[in-house]
């Protein structure tokens, strides 16, 4: 087999393990979980949010999920679900039994992470369907909401969503790193709580473009205004250049490292 070869074959065999953990489930209620909720506040209340003659609902609609979820919800969902998917390993020793396997320690390594980055995709995915398809249902069963008479601004969200992803990847490579590196999982997700936390308040500064955590809340606070540097945006810059050095550091170190 090739490098490559065994990359894929460890990466589907993470992403069949993953099926069967609380991770996946973790996936689908974060995703759903706002959605319903707004759901819920527009079907008790559809008479008093039915909007103005000619105003499109799915801006506010939109806007006020999309917008309350970037900047707390996904730094603390991505801490969560990384830290659960590599705790799957730390139990019964299935880390050892991981590495000990006669295949190259890298594939086994960014095959985790590969699963990781497509689990924070999915989740993305199920959580802007979830919107466009529970707003369509709400005008369906109350036609003064107006959903299904106009349309939703696909583009403007899917654009905010994959900033906050491309923002999330320096978060992905420090929990990624440090949920390798710690049997207990306790310690990753304490230590990444206390960082997204740290990222809402230090993010009115300028130097909170040095800081991972605060770079969901810069993605949308500055929208098209951020800072550039090489014709991009500091934030995507900074973020894939945290994700690169932690994801490569994290491998030598975990590597070197005799897992027990």
């Amino acid at each position: 087999m090739t490098a490559i070869t065994y990359y894929f074959a460890n990466t589907q065999n993470e992403m069949a393990k993953l099926r069967r953990t609380f991770a996946f489930w973790l996936t689908l209620i974060s995703a759903l979980v706002i959605p319903l909720l707004f759901f819920i506040v527009y079907a008790v209340k559809h008479a008093e949010l039915a909007p103005a003659e000619g105003v499109n609902p799915w801006t506010k609609f939109m806007a006020n999920q999309v917008e309350n979820s970037i900047p707390f919800f996904v730094p603390m969902f991505i801490v969560l679900i990384t830290s659960l998917i590599i705790q799957v390993e730390h139990k019964a020793t299935g880390l050892k039994q991981l590495f000990v396997q006669p295949v190259p320690k890298w594939s086994v390594y960014f095959g985790k992470l590969s699963v990781v980055l497509v689990t924070i995709v999915f989740t993305y995915v199920v959580f802007l369907t979830a919107i466009i398809g529970l707003g369509y249902l709400l005008g369906i069963l109350f036609s003064e909401l107006q959903f299904v008479n106009y349309q939703p601004h696909y583009l403007k969200y899917v654009k905010m969503l994959s900033l906050s992803f491309v923002a999330s990847l320096g978060i992905v490579g420090i929990q990624f790193w440090m949920s390798f590196r710690f049997k207990n999982f306790i310690i990753p997700i304490t230590v990444g709580m206390c960082l997204v936390i740290t990222g809402l308040i230090v993010s009115q500064a300028p130097e909170s473009i040095y800081f991972p955590y605060a770079y969901n809340v810069l993605s949308l606070s500055l929208g098209d205004q951020q800072p550039l540097l090489l014709g991009l945006s500091k934030v995507t810059v900074f973020s894939c250049a945290c994700f690169i050095l932690t994801a490569g550091v994290g491998y030598w170190d975990i590597s070197k490292r005799n897992i027990k």
